[in-house]
């Protein structure tokens, strides 16, 4: 029976990769978490787990080579590629990746993932770590993600290990140059290479430095550190609450947007992006309304455009009770109006509640709700599926023909052109020439779009550098709904018109209860443009419902994900794997070319061959040959675990005694015949232990 070898310390190992990785991963899927993209996070885990086994195949491959020094080179590509091309590299994570509040979350997820396939020493392994503490650092300022504080933990747990296993090689670096392991030979012999001498941290155990700090004694005091932390931290909480207080941090916005639950849970949102790339929705139910016909269910609106989304400019109402809002003159203009009955029941816990327009004092199992200036409603805190939300909205009487715009002081953030593209603001006015009144402008409007854009739920995102609209309209032609009814109200506004942004649900007649009710997923989550009229108030322009659909992409398959080879989860994995390959071929191929080139200095390298001699012995025999132990005597020792490989393994050794302490000079040829001797060694002793198995009784 094989004995158990005893761990060593010597020179880096497949635990101190697990180490990095694992510390690296927390990081990384933390970051992704703290803005509710899990996704996200699986996607630069499995990226950072491929490079890590990259290095490390690099780091077993190349260990006697001098390429294994330049790992710092490529660290410091990859830290600098991980910012000048942050943006590009955002872009290619799933759902667009972190969004522009918190673009350092995107770079240093980056610096994490390309510097994990450069890690090939213990700098660079520690290094990682850098990136890992500032991603946690971001998290922990939000406070979005509840669980951070526990992965935070777990990764000081593999970093304190980290830095003392890397310490402990630095002293072992230490005591070798200082004589230690030379103590007693001849003068002259050679200071052994703690990366190519297996062994050297057991025989220094043995001496002095016995008692020195190692791996162990970090990891008790990474846990200690915890224990404080777990204990303490609530008492300092509650010591420095009121100067905290006054520090205000503004989170992230929450991704999965569109997402009934992300924006109950988050409230009305301040900003919203648009044209960010693939979109496919999960099939998940967030309400069901009883209704008289469909009808759209507003849930907020957005006023300011910024050229990649819609910042949200209203406010509360009864702040400033005088003041006129659009909503009133909307309310105003609506003279001849009928009522209608709707009522809502919540499947998902919600704090933005999707209603009908024009709604009047809903009111949720007799809890009022807060009315905000724009006409949409939320609860102070989250309303738990289940609750029903009743009420009656107004519609415009059917006779009623609305013609012309509604033109007042309070409508001017609805007539802003500021941000508007002089190509999108000319392409309105052509498109209008003509147009008897401003109901047939939009109209004219409302056509040119549906005929200019492809509905497209697998559209890729708007580059940084462009205007979101006018890419749709001049050079992508494709996107979906945010795109449509973001074109609508600026060109809309350019005409003169006063427009807003706003989303919530449309629901699907194809999904209708038998009791009439229509059962509202994610899937119904969708964006129109609200014009205002005179006599008529709001009045809904939707170029998306006539618009051209791309087969298999439409509104009815926004529930259905692209397909695998489509998604940038698969293709950036597959991307490393084939990069990974070729970084390997390269050092194969490196090193066969290094085998056939004449040998610069051949003790040397006859040296190296046989410590790799060495290694073959060591894992056959499952003993380490100790500093000071001569060829000879070593090979007595695992002689009884050769068997019929033993003579193959003695003539090797005798030339090998013959090359490096002979009085002949080494040559190049009997160093590369060495080689492949010891390759020829290794399938025999491979061969010899399939034997072995096969022959043991079952």
């Amino acid at each position: 029976m094989r004995k158990r070898r005893e761990r060593d310390l010597s020179r880096i190992g497949w635990l101190d990769y697990v180490l990095m990785a694992i510390g690296s991963c927390l990081a990384v899927f933390s970051a992704a978490m703290s803005i509710s993209e899990p996704v996200i996070g699986y996607f630069s885990v499995a990226l950072v787990i491929i490079g890590t086994l990259t290095s490390y195949t690099i780091r077993i491959q190349t260990l006697r080579s001098p390429i294994i020094r330049w790992d710092w080179a490529l660290y410091a590509i990859a830290v600098i590629c991980s910012i000048y091309y942050a943006g590009a590299l955002n872009a290619l994570m799933p759902e667009s990746g972190f969004p522009r509040e918190i673009a350092a979350a995107g770079w240093l997820s980056w610096m994490l993932i390309l510097g994990s396939f450069a890690t090939w020493q213990d700098s660079t392994l520690l290094f990682q770590a850098i990136p890992a503490l500032a991603l946690f650092g971001l998290v922990g300022c939000y406070d979005t993600y509840r669980f951070v504080t526990f992965n935070f933990f777990a990764f000081l747990i593999c970093l304190a290990t980290l830095f003392a296993r890397a310490h402990s090689r630095q002293m072992l670096q230490q005591a070798a140059n200082s004589g230690y392991f030379t103590r007693g030979l001849a003068p002259g012999t050679p200071i052994p290479s703690v990366e190519t001498t297996p062994g050297l941290a057991l025989e220094l155990r043995k001496g002095p430095w016995r008692w020195v700090a190692g791996p162990e004694w970090a990891l008790l005091s990474a846990l200690a550190v915890v224990l404080l932390s777990l204990l303490g931290a609530p008492i300092i909480r509650q010591s420095v609450s009121g100067v905290a207080g006054m520090v205000a941090l503004t989170p992230p916005p929450i991704k999965n947007q569109p997402s009934a639950t992300a924006s109950g849970a988050s409230g009305q949102l301040s900003s919203v992006g648009i044209g960010r790339g693939p979109n496919h929705n999960l099939n998940r139910p967030v309400l069901e309304a009883k209704l008289d016909q469909i009808r759209y269910l507003r849930e907020q609106s957005f006023q300011s455009y910024t050229g990649h989304g819609w910042r949200n400019d209203t406010s509360r109402l009864g702040t400033t009770p005088d003041e006129a809002t659009p909503n009133d003159d909307a309310f105003y203009e609506m003279k001849r109006n009928k009522e209608f009955q709707f009522q809502i029941s919540l499947l998902q816990n919600l704090k933005v509640i999707p209603l009908p327009a024009e709604a009047v004092e809903p009111t949720a199992d007799n809890v009022g709700l807060l009315s905000f200036k724009d006409g949409t409603f939320e609860q102070s805190s989250d309303l738990p599926a289940g609750t029903v939300v009743r009420g009656k909205g107004l519609e415009i009487d059917p006779s009623v023909k609305p013609t012309k715009a509604v033109v007042a002081p309070e409508l001017k953030k609805l007539l802003d052109t500021s941000g508007i593209s002089p190509r999108v603001a000319q392409l309105a006015l052509d498109v209008t020439k003509g147009a008897k009144n401003d109901y047939e402008k939009a109209r004219l409007i409302e056509a040119e779009i549906s005929k200019r854009i492809l509905y497209n739920l697998d559209a890729d995102p708007t580059p940084s550098d462009k205007d979101a609209v006018e890419y749709a309209l001049f050079e992508s032609h494709e996107g979906y709904c945010d795109l449509f009814a973001s074109a609508m109200v600026i060109m809309a506004r350019a005409v003169g018109i006063p427009a807003r942004y706003v989303n919530g649900y449309l629901p699907d007649i194809r999904r209708i209860e038998s009791n009439g009710s229509y059962v509202v997923t994610d899937l119904d989550y969708h964006a129109w443009a609200e014009l205002i009229y005179k006599d008529a108030g709001w009045v809904v322009f939707d170029p998306t419902t006539s618009a051209r659909f791309k087969e298999g992409e439409g509104l009815g398959d926004a529930g259905k994900p692209p397909p695998i080879y489509k998604r940038a989860v698969f293709q950036i994995p597959v991307a490393a794997v084939f990069i990974a390959a070729l970084g390997f071929l390269f050092v194969r191929l490196y090193y066969r070319w290094q085998s056939k080139k004449p040998l610069q200095n051949p003790r040397s390298e006859a040296e190296r061959s046989y410590l790799a001699f060495v290694k073959v012995l060591e894992r056959t025999s499952g003993k380490r040959r100790m500093v000071g132990q001569t060829a000879d005597e070593f090979l007595a020792i695992v002689a009884p675990s050769l068997n019929e490989c033993f003579e193959q393994a003695a003539m090797l050794n005798e030339r090998f005694a013959e090359q490096l302490f002979g009085p002949n000079a080494v040559s190049s040829e009997a160093v590369l015949k060495m080689r492949e001797d010891i390759v020829k060694f290794g399938q025999s002793i491979r061969e010899m232990e399939k034997r072995r198995a096969r022959s043991k009784p079952e």
